[in-house]
């Protein structure tokens, strides 16, 4: 039986309190480690989504649950929420190797809300440059 997976719509696609935690850490004086980590979670999520995209084709549930757990806890970092949630369903289902419902569907949102999150956070990305 497929499901249809759905968020929380109330949850903004970016908790700009949480990226700007991430600021507070770093200082605004030297923006360049801040671009730094955006460029780098930009790079290695949308890697983490093609392994997850060939981890669900070769049905290889360690791996599809692997890369969900990782993208679930690096886009919290990020405060990325909306994906973080979407995440932490999929690595549910892939946990139980995909018996309790519909990866793929789940994985299609993944990847929506992956790219809403990655032009969100390449914004922001703008702003610290221009700080």
């Amino acid at each position: 039986m497929a499901e249809h997976y759905t968020f929380d719509p109330a949850i903004p696609v970016i908790e700009s309190e949480i990226l700007d935690g991430i600021v507070e850490i770093f200082g605004v004086e030297d923006p360049t480690a801040i671009l730094d980590l955006i460029d780098t979670f930009l790079a290695e999520s949308t890697k983490q989504c093609d392994d997850m995209q060939r981890a669900l084709t070769m049905h290889d549930w360690t791996m599809l649950h692997r890369m969900a757990h990782s993208l679930k806890s690096s886009s919290a970092t990020f405060g990325a929420m909306r994906l973080s949630q979407v995440a932490a369903h999929l690595e549910q289902l892939a946990k139980a190797s995909c018996v309790d419902g519909d990866c793929a569907s789940v994985l299609s949102a993944l990847m929506v809300e992956h790219r809403i999150a990655c032009a969100a956070l390449s914004n922001e990305r703008i702003r610290f440059a221009n700080m």
